[in-house]
């Protein structure tokens, strides 16, 4: 172990292709099968692992536009950065005299769908783990104790993804469980182009599964296995809660029918919400979608599949 230890790390976002949402569990959590991928948009962290007084400090600079700001990132211990640096402490150094200090630099907007907040954490995990010289394998039950999506953003890209052709997308994931169970998937899909977009609204979690819930003669879906039984990634995309959410947020409804009117290949919400995602033929089309939606979205990104 060399300390200090300092290193900026890109935390990205994820884009469910698909998301089949089974009913409660005895638990409370909910059973889900699906298909992750990393996308290039992302916030960016500052970790720095010192011998000192111990600490966990965080300082957040909130570089998200005004429109998507009025959800508040959580601050200090409450944050899921400062808890995942906190829980690493504590478990992979006790009784060391060390401290943390993360520099946060927050452009993906919240309740948003795109887990940023478990990226975050995962980041941070990852940087401790390498400032401790700890394994992936020793961080994987903090994750699960962090959150469901926090596993998926441990898998460092590509070592660990199998070797696909050129060009081939090799960050697929397989997610199960509540989230916690992760299998790297290799399948015939090149890189792709879109854009994410995300009304000034937010969609929280809890209740996002609550409207899924009511929803009567609900049927869980079966994308997850089409796509790995090689349907085209076009027609695949699919999220379970597109048919929860969008009547009862007319923002989202409207924006995912605004990337279709603009040409998207696919409108596909994100998560629980309240991002859309709209599938690009290509990065020229994908700038073609930008130019048409600019100014009438409040946020508003090109991203590619890591």
């Amino acid at each position: 172990m060399s300390l200090p230890y300092k290193a900026t790390l890109s935390s990205p976002c994820k884009l469910n292709l698909t998301l089949d949402v089974g009913l409660p569990r005895p638990d409370g959590f909910h059973e889900i099968d699906s298909l992750v991928v990393l996308l290039s948009a992302s916030d960016e962290l500052t970790v720095t692992v010192k011998p000192g007084l111990r600490q966990v400090k965080l300082i957040l600079k909130d570089r998200r536009p005004d429109a998507v700001a009025i959800e508040t990132i959580p601050k200090g211990g409450e944050n899921l950065a400062h808890k995942a640096a906190q829980l690493a402490l504590d478990t992979l150094a006790p009784g060391q005299e060390l401290q943390v200090w993360i520099t946060l630099a927050k452009r993906l907007p919240a309740q948003a769908g795109l887990g940023a907040g478990s990226s975050n954490a995962a980041t941070v995990l990852k940087a401790i783990g390498e400032a401790l010289e700890a394994p992936t394998a020793a961080l994987l039950p903090l994750a699960a104790q962090l959150g469901s999506d926090v596993a998926l953003f441990l898998n460092p890209s590509p070592s660990p993804f199998p070797q696909g052709k050129e060009g081939e997308s090799r960050g697929l994931v397989r997610m199960r469980g509540r989230g916690e169970i992760i299998e790297p998937i290799a399948l015939d899909i090149l890189k792709f182009y879109g854009v994410l977009a995300r009304p000034a609204i937010g969609v929280p979690t809890g209740p996002a599964y609550a409207l899924l819930d009511a929803l009567p003669n609900r049927v869980v879906g079966a994308a997850t296995e089409r796509l790995l039984a090689g349907e085209s990634l076009a027609d695949a995309l699919s999220n379970d809660f597109e048919a929860a959410v969008l009547p009862p947020y007319p923002e989202v409804a409207a924006l995912h029918t605004a990337l279709t009117d603009a040409g998207a290949v696919r409108a596909l919400l994100c998560g629980s919400g309240s991002s859309v995602f709209g599938l690009a033929r290509n990065r020229a089309h994908a700038l073609e979608l930008v130019k048409k939606l600019a100014g009438r979205v409040a946020w508003l990104k090109l991203v590619e599949s890591l």
